[in-house]
């Protein structure tokens, strides 16, 4: 049932209640969206926010984050519990959400085309085959840094700058915050990135696979990093993913990652985290297990606003 807000953000925006009781969110259909398709954008802002300018968690899948009810498998991220927890403790500063829901076209907007440029035709083909067509990871980091957020600074109260501007994601989703914080390194100050499918293949594990697919698909990560990342000293990035189910097969691109990424001068506990989680496989309530620690790491760095 919508609530009435004296916040009033900007545009056509509905306060709906969040299922955890904890803070203020907010939708909308109504985002510019290019030539991409429209999708709804939620934004969340903790309790005792009022107007103050917050900094923002960007996310994808953004129909996950909250409410159980949005998501296909019947379970949510439940982010702002985990950030109302971090805050409450004094972990982190006061920090909002902007959740942007993946839409039908989820696989090829989220399609890492800054690594399969790198990756041999054999490997290309067989993602364009079972994805579909061609990667619009392109247009939609565009979507993101010049639709998106300009629509949420406009809308309510941000602080807007590279420092406090963070992305997230899981699954392609992860692989997509990590693609738009290479290519707009300006623009955020960091990426959690939960088990990120970065080994591209196999999805259903019916797929058949090029001889040497996975060798590829890792040295294209490697050479995506080394010539597309941002050097370190100013940038987080939280990788992780579980041992079962398909993040089984994310080990040899993620070290790949790890490798490249540590040649250009980040270090592990400090600006780039690494975890490995045993025992579980790649769906929601595994995210939301670990979520608290992914967050304390990519926000706990900023210094609070005065």
């Amino acid at each position: 049932m919508p609530v009435v807000s004296p916040l009033a953000p900007s545009g056509p925006w509905t306060e709906i209640v969040p299922p955890s009781g904890r803070g203020r969110l907010f939708v909308t259909d109504a985002a510019p969206c290019g030539a991409l398709a429209r999708r709804e954008v939620f934004v969340w802002r903790p309790d005792g926010a009022d107007d103050r300018p917050l900094p923002v968690l960007y996310v994808q899948d953004g129909q996950t984050l909250f409410d159980a009810r949005r998501v296909a498998f019947g379970v949510a991220w439940e982010i702002d519990a985990s950030l109302s927890r971090l805050i409450d403790a004094g972990r982190i500063p006061a920090v909002m959400v902007a959740g942007v829901a993946s839409s039908a076209a989820r696989f090829l907007e989220y399609a890492p085309a800054l690594i399969l440029e790198r990756a041999g035709p054999s490997a290309r083909e067989a993602v364009a085959t079972a994805w579909g067509g061609a990667p619009q990871s392109a247009a939609y980091a565009d979507l993101i840094v010049h639709g998106i957020k300009p629509f949420i600074d406009e809308a309510f109260p941000t602080q807007s700058g590279p420092d406090t501007t963070f992305i997230a994601g899981a699954s392609m989703g992860g692989v997509a915050a990590i693609e738009i914080l290479a290519r707009h390194p300006q623009v955020f100050a960091g990426a959690a990135a939960l088990s990120a499918h970065l080994s591209l293949l196999p999805v259903d594990e019916t797929e058949r696979l090029p001889d040497g697919f996975a060798r590829d698909v890792a040295a294209a990560v490697g050479a995506f990093a080394r010539a597309e990342f941002p050097a370190a000293g100013r940038h987080r990035l939280w990788l992780d993913r579980s041992e079962k189910e398909i993040d089984r097969f994310y080990a040899p691109s993620h070290d790949a990652l790890v490798e490249a990424l540590t040649g250009l001068g980040y270090r592990r506990d400090q600006d780039l985290a690494v975890q490995v989680f045993p025992g579980v496989g790649h769906n929601e309530a595994a995210w939301r297990a670990r979520l608290d620690l992914a967050l304390d790491f990519l926000l706990g760095a900023m210094t609070p606003a005065v």
